[in-house]
């Protein structure tokens, strides 16, 4: 059996949704390794929802850490934020005791996951780059870039209280919320490159949200790759209908090709 470290425990504040899984390919540590958000417009999922897509993840002899946050509606932006960022320094001062390469790490995530590894990989590769483990890429799926511009596609097309439960209230009542929870307030030239892929029928997170961020990270010679799948919705799954053991992640091929060019560089 490979090497697995359940439970562990970043964050007893928060009790359970401060815990995290590690898993190893091997036994020749330290790896690099991906660290998954987990979607569910922030307010469903914890970190047992991306577990499924480890064994295309062992394939590539990388490890994989799996963490929780907080959830909306009973806790609003920045709580959310401030647990990955707590992922993040966790991983910076303990990651080597469990076989991490704390050096070579990329952030993961699709949909409310999306958001939090680009507003997470960018404002702490900004802010706090010495408290945190070396982050070598951002992997984001349809994710929400803009808050402010999906509260206005949630209310007028979806009909959705998502980002409002998340933020705390609407636009007019919360603007610093909303300006402090869009990734694409912080791109800076110093961020990890960037690897993005939304399809380009979403009905939840318009295409848009990723068009404006791939602007915004050239505009600050940001190193970015962006992939729009013809005919899918929201989702980071090569299929929309899959077993659990056949998933594949959308554009896996390049997704891995360019996590092996960053984590090799």
């Amino acid at each position: 059996m490979l090497p697995t470290y359940p439970d562990l425990q970043t964050n007893p504040a928060i009790g359970e949704r401060g815990m995290i899984d590690i898993y190893l390919p091997g036994t020749e540590a330290p790896y690099p390794f991906i660290l998954g958000i987990h979607g569910g417009g922030w307010r469903e999922g914890d970190r047992s929802s991306y577990r499924h897509f480890w064994p295309r993840v062992k394939q590539r002899g990388l490890a994989f850490v799996l963490c929780s946050y907080r959830l909306a509606p009973s806790f609003h932006h920045p709580a959310q934020f401030d647990d990955i960022i707590n992922v993040l320094k966790w991983l910076k001062r303990e990651g080597n005791k469990y076989g991490l390469d704390t050096e070579r790490c990329a952030l993961l995530g699709g949909s409310s996951g999306g958001h939090l590894v680009m507003l997470a990989g960018l404002r702490a590769t900004k802010e706090i780059p010495e408290l945190i483990v070396k982050i070598k890429a951002l992997i984001d799926y349809c994710g929400i870039m803009d808050l402010e511009a999906q509260w206005a596609y949630d209310e007028t097309i979806r009909h959705s209280s998502m980002t409002s439960d998340f933020i705390g209230g609407f636009p007019a009542e919360r603007a610093d919320r909303y300006k402090t929870a869009s990734p694409i307030n912080y791109a800076h030239q110093a961020a990890p490159p960037v690897w993005i892929a939304h399809g380009e029928e979403d009905n939840v997170v318009p295409v848009s949200q990723s068009e404006r961020m791939v602007a915004a990270l050239k505009g600050n010679r940001i190193e970015s790759v962006f992939l729009k799948a013809e005919g899918r919705g929201h989702t980071l799954t090569e299929a929309d209908h899959f077993k659990t053991e056949d998933v594949q992640f959308l554009y896996e091929k390049e997704m891995f090709s360019f996590l092996k060019e960053k984590f090799n560089s």
